[in-house]
């Protein structure tokens, strides 16, 4: 009897922590691909009409059954196919992948799952960037890729890394000027309050 109300206590305070929360839980800065749903509409339907055009061509040279066919079938299946799953990775990729950055200044990294959903993978704190590279991409997108120190990895269970991490991610340019003001602010405040 004892058991079945500390689990309900529990499940009370839990309830309670959930909402919390949740109504915690509002980020003041969203990072993604800017271009999500243009890469979408042409990036999904390419890869269907590129699959069907080279499944055509390899019927077809099956049916002639010479050494030069068999070759041809070997390069573009070599070449073709890695091509693809390269595609597929980079769709998953630009599709999944966000940053989060939240009012006590708490950052939140997803990646994508297996069919493409954002799924969190890194907690950490402004203070614990080390290092931010940007590489400019067509579009006006940057591909920007932090470091950070000691990460909360969110796998199976919630673990601290005790090492070095990178994350990368495709932003657009305006914001991520917007985001780089946000860690000027941060950094001025760590100052002022030291001093």
């Amino acid at each position: 009897m004892k058991m079945l109300i500390f689990k309900r206590e529990r499940i009370r305070e839990t309830g309670e922590n959930m909402e919390l929360e949740f109504l915690q839980e509002e980020p003041k800065l969203i990072l993604t691909y800017p271009h999500k749903s243009k890469f979408n509409r042409i990036g999904c339907s390419s890869m269907v009409v590129l699959s069907f055009i080279v499944m055509w061509i390899l019927n077809h040279l099956m049916s002639y059954h010479t050494d030069f066919s068999d070759k041809m079938i070997m390069a573009i299946v070599l070449i073709v196919a890695p091509l693809l799953v390269w595609f597929m990775g980079y769709y998953l990729f630009i599709n999944g992948v966000k940053l989060e950055i939240y009012e006590n200044n708490v950052v939140k990294y997803y990646t994508y799952e297996s069919r493409g959903r954002s799924v969190l993978h890194f907690k950490f704190k402004l203070e614990d960037i080390e290092q931010i590279k940007m590489k400019n991409r067509p579009f006006h997108c940057l591909k920007m890729t932090i470091k950070i120190r000691n990460p909360i990895f969110y796998g199976l269970h919630e673990k601290k890394l005790k090492k070095l991490m990178n994350v990368s991610i495709i932003i657009d340019r305006k914001k991520s000027d917007f985001f780089m003001q946000q860690i000027e602010q941060f950094h001025r405040k760590q100052i002022n309050e030291s001093i």
